[in-house]
């Protein structure tokens, strides 16, 4: 059964003991809203949508598509119900031919058979129903939004009286603007005896259509389950955590580099070569092992956001300028942060260009692992172009993810910026979310930025951690 929740409390005070961007933009807001989602329960904002959706979901079929066809006898009314179809996510039905020839015989000429079709004031009880049984059968049309303003030459009521049972019949559902005060009394009380779902304004309407569909597209993909990506290794990655937790006397904190990059090579997502030098000479060396140009990153468990404090260095063409590099960036750390304990820096292949995303993960107190994705790089808390998912994620759920940000729209390709490996989003996201599940002592997961490449190339986790506890 369909379940509306009307849930308080949504603003926080703030978020605490977090390091990653992930950690400080997970609150618990973002983990019940992934929980409905994964649920299929429709959060309203205010008690007034609460009963104006639950009435729409108790009394109306669903609909089998966003196309919404509507029928007024005043012009702004019905733009009015555009805007709002627009804004909720649906979108105006294109009326077949033959129901715009069926429409223009018995209409006005004067009248509008567009959608939305506009009867015009003198629009009879007769024409509403005719109206409404031609454009429910029309097959380009899922639903149907009916305005009533006060018709001037004919009675709300005697509308009212004249629709119903064609409501009663339909497969479609359809809702009702009933606009005005006094001389709408009669039908209001007559749609309410009858359960035909009416509303005062076509903006309230519109939002309970777009509940209907969100239902009916969510008993669609029900039956995609969480799957298990089968190519992982976690008793490798058990091996490495107990390998390393096991040295620690501190808990939680980052796991080192090396170990990440293991981590996720475990869990198939690839990441670009990678060494940890002590020294000057054998960053340089490394460099010429791994090849030009190269990146130098400051390694410390103790620099979360190493951009922040100069401890990364990118596009370093030779060995000349990697030693350079690391004596300047080493001196400029220190400080920087000169509490912070450094471990070296790390050499690291560059990737070629291409989009930058993030993915991350958490672990809630309530539900459990929950997925991060959207725009990546050091501005991610400032954008907020970021959607969550309960893990395990199913495909569907991964492939909607991306949807619902700009950063996944992005990947298509826009304007100079040619498509990206959208598979290979997919692919990172369902592993990362299989990893946090697999494994609840790692606290915070986090690639940022993850390398998508175009088409084909596959995407590399530029820079990643994760913060475990013991």
């Amino acid at each position: 059964k369909p379940v509306v929740a009307l849930k308080v409390g949504r603003y926080a005070s703030g978020q605490k003991a977090v390091a990653s961007h992930t950690g400080a933009l997970a609150g618990s807001e973002s983990a019940y809203e992934a929980a409905f989602r994964r649920a299929g329960v429709i959060r309203a904002n205010t008690a007034e949508e609460l009963f104006d959706w639950a009435r729409a979901l108790a009394w109306c079929p669903l609909p089998k598509g966003p196309r919404v066809a509507v029928l007024t006898n005043a012009g702004g009314p019905g733009v009015t119900a555009s805007d709002a179809l627009e804004a909720s996510g649906l979108q105006l039905a294109a009326l077949q031919p033959e129901t715009l020839q069926a429409l223009r015989e018995f209409l006005p000429p004067a009248a509008s058979v567009q959608n939305p079709v506009d009867m015009l004031a003198g629009a009879s009880p007769q024409d509403y129903a005719r109206c409404l049984r031609l454009v429910l059968g029309d097959a380009g049309v899922d639903s149907v939004l009916v305005i009533l303003p006060p018709p001037p030459m004919h009675a709300a009521g005697g509308v009212a009286r004249a629709i119903i049972p064609t409501i009663y019949a339909a497969r479609k559902p359809v809702l009702v603007a009933v606009m005005g005060e006094r001389m709408i009394r009669e039908a209001v009380e007559y749609f309410r005896a009858s359960h035909v779902v009416e509303y005062r304004f076509p903006e309230r309407a519109a939002a309970a259509l777009a509940v209907l569909t969100r239902r009916a597209t969510f008993l669609a993909q029900a039956a995609a389950v969480p799957r298990r990506v089968l190519d992982v290794q976690p008793e490798r990655v058990q091996r490495l955590l107990a390998r390393v937790v096991g040295r620690e006397s501190r808990a939680p904190f980052f796991l080192p580099q090396q170990v990440m990059d293991e981590i996720l090579a475990a869990y198939g997502l690839a990441t670009p070569g990678i060494g940890l030098a002590q020294t000057a000479e054998a960053a340089a060396a490394l460099a010429d092992e791994l090849g030009y140009p190269v990146a130098l990153k400051v390694a410390s468990a103790d620099i979360p956001h190493k951009s922040d404090v100069g401890g990364v260095r990118l596009n370093l063409m030779t060995a000349a300028a990697v030693a350079a590099a690391f004596d300047e960036m080493l001196a400029g750390v220190k400080t920087a942060v000169p509490e912070a304990a450094v471990d070296g820096i790390h050499v690291q292949r560059m990737i070629p260009q291409g989009q930058e995303v993030i993915i991350g993960a958490v672990q809630d107190p309530q539900f459990g692992p929950l997925v991060m994705f959207g725009s990546g790089g050091v501005e991610v808390e400032g954008l907020k172009d970021v959607d969550f998912a309960l893990a395990p994620l199913s495909r569907a759920e991964a492939e909607a993810m991306i949807d619902r940000t700009w950063a996944g729209r992005k990947l298509a390709g826009f304007r100079s910026i040619p498509a990206a490996d959208r598979e290979a989003v997919v692919e990172a996201i369902l592993r990362v979310g299989q990893l946090a599940a697999d494994f609840p002592q790692l606290l915070e997961v986090e690639i940022n930025p993850l390398r998508v490449l175009e088409v084909g190339q596959g995407a590399f986790a530029v820079d990643a951690r994760a913060r475990v506890t013991g």
